[in-house]
């Protein structure tokens, strides 16, 4: 019969006690993940949101229970959660289908599951998994209702040119800010999503979002755009929902799990590194636009995570997510690992594994850096389980560990739940008893014979190593005392040296912290010369003070406004000026900002818009641009003559534009006339 249950996630739950989906209270769940037969995790309280959020992130072949409306209060109810879990994943009552329903202890015992008492929420969870994994019960076939929203340019920009140049720059602009406006609505509204973009010099050139909402919620929040310069798409899936038996499954042999860290790098380009308990390299992978349920996904296809890593001190996002997903431990460096000791621990293990980028190294380096900071605690439960020759799972008993239990509480459970395995015993049947004959007779006394010799040889051998044992002892013996006659001898010049090694040890230290402060005290003195002479410059009226601000960006220069402030008259300047809009530049419009110094490209919407307002856009390399840590100066001469060409070009054009409007009147009036 076909194992259509091996290699697949299972998720069993049931309520808690107490607890109602008809209850105004929300209802909390006691919940396991299952794989070949192995529970990978386990969460004795989550709440029903979060519970659908786990099944969303591991997208299970089954979620299941013995009791459906245990989670949702009627059969409307039930259509709603079909839409809010995985395609792939059915809803599965072990129990069957009501009301000729089977109670979960009757069934358990009767597909040989051991159950004493009344089972817990948690055990109850657990046995609807296993009878699941065998076959039990009837499920429905669930699809989720996920709605797909993508960003695109309308047509193509055309063939080179300036113009074609500015309307690229533009389109991809505006697709940027939409992008960030569908992100902020989505975040609003609580709605989980993933997204992918393709980035380009001035914004995004397209953009892809997949959120968990059905298609209402979506187009309530975001409006689709079919024409024009870029379009907004959104596609709907909706699929059917039926109610089927489960084929039954023979009983899945067991296997040993394995446990290990995961060291994750988030980004665009995500990778991720296993390393065993032991400090192998399991798998060392990495893919664009991989999201945490294909992560999650693939590492518990090889086994369960127990530590989650990252390269760097604060943790990211995405890792705290994953970590909390698969209910396993956090671990961050203390301060920043640097790129040379990455790169001493890429060439350490070139040759177990292939590293194809830096993300795949620093992947490594996380899970490495991990297992450093445990492997004192790995192996002191090496030494006691061989010391004590404990018959238990060693790698078990570390997971537990690093999961945060005691080693005691964690080796109590494990032989707690060794003891409860039920012994089976096999079937030995009988064999006949064959003829003995005088061949059959010399053939077995022959082997009796050679067995009595080998055995000779092996007390033989056993006597020798003896005696060996005996005299190393002696030799150790004689050894120790002469250790101590010279420990005894030699003290006190060994002390004598020690104090002067560590003398010499906090003299070089305090040489080391007196050449750093004349260095840090060199680079601060340059630093003020430097500083004085623009403030000396600026305070003869050859320089200009200018104000920084790192992004053009409407939350940027709130930030800005309220710790430092801007004024009439004030010059600006953006670290990178990409990104805003024509909105984003009527907020120095009305702070009525003298110019706008940039480095970086500025969009063309925003530049039209300021220059309209009698505010400049002038290039850094033009006005001589100086920084001084966050200060900056630009030459007072050469902004004055910047100034003035710009006030004569607007001036002209405003002539010109009045000229024109004149000559237009007139010839209105003599048309007038000659009627």
């Amino acid at each position: 019969m076909d194992n259509d249950n091996e290699d697949v996630f299972i998720i069993g739950f049931d309520i808690l006690p107490a607890h109602s989906p008809k209850s105004k209270k929300t209802p909390k769940f006691a919940c396991v993940i299952m794989r070949d037969g192995m529970i990978l995790s386990e969460h004795p309280e989550i709440s029903r949101g979060a519970l659908l959020k786990l099944t969303r992130e591991i997208s299970p072949k089954w979620l299941c229970t013995d009791n459906i409306f245990e989670i949702v209060p009627d059969n409307k109810s039930l259509f709603r959660l079909v839409d809010r879990i995985p395609p792939e994943t059915r809803i599965v009552q072990v129990t069957g289908v009501p009301p000729r329903q089977i109670a979960l202890k009757i069934l358990a015992r009767r597909h040989g599951l051991n159950v004493r008492g009344k089972p817990n929420a948690l055990e109850s969870a657990r046995i609807a998994a296993q009878l699941a994994s065998r076959g039990v019960g009837h499920s429905l076939e669930c699809f989720s209702e996920q709605s797909e929203i993508k960003i695109s340019r309308g047509k193509k920009p055309g063939r080179g040119g300036q113009s074609a140049n500015r309307y690229r720059r533009r389109i991809h602009s505006e697709i940027q800010q939409m992008t960030r406006f569908i992100e902020s609505q989505l975040k609003e509204a609580e709605i989980d999503y993933d997204i992918d973009v393709r980035t380009s010099d001035f914004g995004y050139s397209s953009a892809r979002l997949v959120t968990n909402a059905p298609l209402p919620a979506i187009q309530s929040l975001v409006e689709s755009k079919k024409s024009g310069d870029w379009k907004v798409l959104i596609s709907p899936v909706r699929k059917r929902v039926e109610f089927l038996p489960l084929e039954p499954k023979p009983i899945p042999t067991s296997t040993k799990t394995r446990y290990f860290i995961l060291g994750v790098d988030p980004g665009t380009t995500a990778a991720y590194c296993l390393l065993s308990l032991d400090g192998k390299v399991l798998l060392l992978r990495s893919g664009k636009g991989l999201t945490r349920a294909d992560m999650i996904r693939e590492v518990y296809q090889k086994g369960i995570p127990v530590m989650i890593a990252s390269d760097v001190p604060q943790i990211p996002h995405f890792i705290e997510k994953i970590a909390s997903t698969v209910n396993a431990a956090v671990y961050t460096p203390q301060k920043p690992i640097p790129v040379s000791e990455k790169q001493e621990l890429a060439r350490e293990y070139s040759g177990d594994v292939r590293i194809r980028n830096a993300h795949e190294r620093d992947a490594l380096t996380a899970a490495v850096f991990a297992f450093r900071s445990i492997q004192s605690k790995l192996q002191q439960i090496d030494r006691m389980v061989r010391e004590e020759q404990l018959q238990i799972d060693r790698n078990h008993l570390k997971a537990l560990v690093v999961k945060g239990t005691s080693i005691n509480e964690a080796r109590a459970t494990l032989e707690r739940v060794d003891s409860e395995i039920p012994e089976v015993i096999p079937e030995v049947q009988a064999q006949p008893e064959e003829e003995l004959t005088q061949e059959r007779f010399d053939t077995l006394w022959a082997k009796t014979e050679q067995l009595s010799l080998d055995n000779r040889h092996l007390l033989d051998k056993v006597d020798d190593l003896q005696r060996f044992i005996e005299f190393l002892k002696f030799r150790e013996s004689e050894l120790s005392d002469s250790l101590d006659i010279v420990n005894q001898e030699n003290f006190w010049k060994i002390k004598r040296d020690r104090e002067l090694e560590k003398s010499k040890s906090a003299l070089k230290k305090a040489q080391r912290e007196a050449d750093d402060l004349k260095k840090q005290m060199k680079i601060l003195k340059s630093r003020l010369e430097l500083l004085k002479g623009v403030k000396h410059l600026e305070m003869r009226g050859d320089m200009l003070a200018v104000k920084v601000i790192p992004q053009f960006t409407r939350e940027s220069i709130e930030e800005y406004n309220k710790k430092v402030g801007l004024k009439h008259g004030d010059i600006v300047l953006f670290e990178d000026a990409s990104g805003g809009g024509p909105q984003t530049a009527g907020m120095l419009i009305e702070r009525e900002i003298r110019a706008l110094v940039i480095d970086t490209p500025l969009s063309h919407l925003s530049q039209d818009k300021l220059v309209k307002a009698l505010i400049p856009v002038i290039e850094a390399k033009d006005v001589e641009l100086q920084r001084v840590d966050e200060f900056a100066f630009i030459s007072r001469k050469k902004f004055d003559k910047i100034f003035q060409v710009f006030i004569k070009e607007v001036r002209e054009q405003a002539r010109v534009k009045g000229e024109e409007q004149l000559v237009e009147l007139v010839e209105k009036y003599r048309r007038e006339i000659e009627r």
